[in-house]
């Protein structure tokens, strides 16, 4: 390249200038350009905070430790996991330093970096120090886990505080955690009969096996936290936020099949998003202690455990399945009962878990309230397994009175002459009217066809057949069926079109209506009746 001269650029007076004011601009671009360089150098060299937390994670802190000293550690997670790999790179004096630092941040991590200052003086052998450190951490944070690591061996043979203290911490059971922990077991035995009974004690007995298994899981769950044995167990300690989830929709559609309604696998999947949103929330913090690591923040969890949700989740299923059972058409007076017992087997369960919520926050409250409240909780699920076990019996209308201590119609004022009334004008209205034909004939239709409540109704029926209101409509459509099957002038309809005629509207419904009263399918009580004519 030419010399600078060769272009004459100092030749002009007006560019006396440009040499310098070009040198100029050329140095402050060099001096900008060997900062980026540095500053690039020393970034490299710089770990993150997620390095860190992998490397504490993974426990790989001898991979970072050269990279670790010239790091500049600001934040408190960075301080703490900093410390964490000081400590296990064997630096316990730099560890103890970045601890106490933590500590004095008086955020999140204060406690445990409290128990780590007490670690490291336990490493040094500065006993009393320890001491100091260890009974200044709040109860419910230090636990029997904590101080049965190696570092402690040394105060356990010599040091009478510490033995007492971690005496005072080790996992064991009461009474209340026995009495619950009984419950617990007997939940799940209920749990595994309702999903391997084939249908001898209740229909939807699939769903209702999942409230009784959702809560035999979460009271398990409350019972090693209480006991101290969730230290073994640790990935219980977050499961019970989404089996919460799981207690609404499963008896809402346990419900819908008992009485049933008809439902789609959209009309499920709505209802069980915010349990499966709550897993996937959760996840990461169960996973997390397998020494799974997903890169989330086992904070994560929170947003799928927040108590504001759990109780409005519960409270939206106490109010639908308390709507369900007010609909008078569905049940007779038996029938009722049991549903209300459900539901309100439900409130009693919301009721109790929305009261820890608030006295959780009094002064007076102490663990056996916490017990007590578990226990009602406990109770209630409970009565509705016991509702679910002899809901067949109820259905085939046994009174209710076998399995509760309640009279059924003990407030009604209707006479015995008013009864027969009622029930021989029923009777001619069926036979001469056939009002069963009618496909959506419900009770409060028949009762205004007679002029009286559905409630004397529902007591006449019961009374004087022994069944409730579909079965006995069906009964009666059932023997229309059987009359018009047995006519040959009706040989030309199909079985479904005079099934139809007689007022049934699901063929598999019709079907097993007519095998319960017969003992036969209706295509064989035909051929009978023809073989039988000829």
């Amino acid at each position: 390249m030419a010399p600078l001269q060769d272009k004459k650029w100092w030749c002009s007076s007006n560019d006396k200038w440009a040499i310098p004011n070009f040198m100029t601009m050329k140095n402050e671009q060099l001096i900008i350009f060997l900062f980026l360089i540095c500053f690039a150098t020393a970034a490299l060299g710089q770990l993150t905070a997620t390095d860190l937390q992998k490397a504490v994670a993974g426990r790989e802190c001898d991979k970072v430790a050269s990279q670790l000293a010239g790091t500049n550690l600001l934040s408190e997670d960075m301080k703490f996991n900093g410390a964490v790999c000081f400590y296990r790179n064997g630096d316990v004096a730099h560890a103890m330093q970045l601890f106490q630092e933590v500590q004095q941040m008086e955020a999140k991590r204060q406690h445990i970096a409290r128990f780590w200052v007490g670690k490291c003086y336990a490493a040094l052998q500065e006993d009393s120090l320890a001491m100091a450190s260890l009974l200044g951490i709040p109860e419910g944070v230090l636990n029997y886990r904590m101080l049965s690591q190696n570092e402690f061996d040394g105060l356990a043979k010599r040091n009478a505080a510490f033995i007492k203290l971690k005496e005072s911490l080790a996992p064991g059971f009461n009474f209340w955690t026995v009495l619950l922990s009984a419950i617990a077991v007997l939940g799940l035995l209920i749990g595994f009969v309702l999903l391997f009974g084939k249908s001898r004690f209740s229909v939807g007995e699939k769903w209702l096996s999942l409230v009784v298994f959702s809560f035999a899981i979460i009271l398990i769950s409350y019972v090693l936290i209480w006991t101290q044995y969730a230290l073994f167990f640790p990935y219980l300690q977050n499961i019970w936020q989404p089996l919460t989830f799981m207690v609404g929709p499963s008896l809402y559609f346990y419900l819908k099949t008992s009485f049933k309604e008809d439902y789609t696998i959209k009309e499920i999947a709505l209802h069980y998003v915010v349990p499966s949103l709550s897993f996937l929330f959760t996840l990461p913090a169960i996973l997390l202690n397998f020494g799974i690591d997903t890169g989330f923040s086992s904070d994560f969890s929170t947003i799928g455990s927040s108590s504001t949700l759990l109780c409005g989740h519960l409270l939206f299923y106490s109010i639908l399945i308390y709507e369900m059972s007010h609909n008078e058409w569905q049940v007779d007076a038996n029938i009722k009962i049991w549903t209300r017992v459900v539901a309100w087997g439900m409130i009693a369960y919301t009721a109790a878990f929305l009261s820890y919520f608030v006295l959780v926050r009094c002064s007076f409250f102490n663990p056996e309230w916490d017990y007590s409240i578990s226990l009602v909780m406990a109770l209630s699920i409970l009565a509705i397994a016991y509702m679910g076990l002899v809901q067949k019996r109820i259905f085939s209308s046994e009174p209710i009175g076998h399995f509760l201590p309640v009279k059924k119609y003990q407030t009604s004022n209707l006479t015995t002459s008013a009864s027969e009334s009622i029930k021989r004008s029923m009777e001619r209205l069926m036979k001469e009217e056939q009002v069963f034909k009618e496909n959506e004939l419900r009770l409060a239709d028949l009762a205004a066809y007679l002029d009286i409540s559905y409630h004397q109704l529902s007591q006449v029926i019961n009374e004087h057949y022994g069944v409730n209101f579909f079965e006995l409509i069906n009964k009666y459509r059932v023997e229309y069926v059987k009359q018009l099957l047995a006519d040959p002038s009706f040989n030309h309809y199909t079985i479904i079109q005079i099934a139809y005629e007689a007022g049934f509207n699901n063929k598999a419904s019709f079907n097993r209506y007519f095998k319960k009263e017969i003992g036969i399918t209706p295509s064989a009580y035909r051929i009978k009746e023809n073989s039988e004519s000829h």
